[in-house]
């Protein structure tokens, strides 16, 4: 772990994190750097370390944990350069799968009008039928 010397947020923008306690078993707190060679860099450290130890108090730190959350590396540079075109790539093929979708579903609805509109002519071929079946019932039966 290096040491580098960064400034703290403010309080109001404190993060802890219980699920990776620091040396002393305190929930670790990340904060922000502000310092010129690591802008925006986030680390974690021990509530008890020199940072939150009050200048009124005699006392020197009692932890000393201190990590940077993420270090940079050629080959997280690198990694973070593929996810990103990964990414690109997945957004693209999720467009093309919407608009892929977006003209099946356009394609179904037509499909539909026209399943509809030929049972319409199809219900009215039976009615026209049923009359005329009734019409020649009636001739044939008042015929006798």
């Amino acid at each position: 772990m290096s040491s580098s010397s960064s400034s703290i947020s403010s309080k109001r923008n404190v993060e802890f994190q219980p699920e990776n306690p620091c040396y002393c078993g305190l929930p670790s707190r990340v904060r922000t750097s502000r310092t010129k060679d690591n802008p925006g860099k986030k680390f974690r450290l021990c509530p008890n370390s020199m940072q939150f130890v009050t200048f009124f108090k005699n006392e020197g730190p009692k932890c000393k944990f201190w990590e940077w959350l993420e270090p940079e590396t050629p080959e997280n540079e690198v990694n973070s350069g593929k996810d990103k075109k990964e990414s690109c790539n997945l957004t693209l093929k999720v467009s093309i799968l919407e608009n892929e979708i977006s003209i099946c579903k356009m394609k179904m609805e037509q499909e539909n009008l026209v399943v509809r509109q030929e049972f319409e002519k199809l219900k009215w071929k039976l009615f026209t039928h049923k009359v005329v079946m009734i019409v020649l019932f009636l001739l044939f039966v008042f015929k006798k």
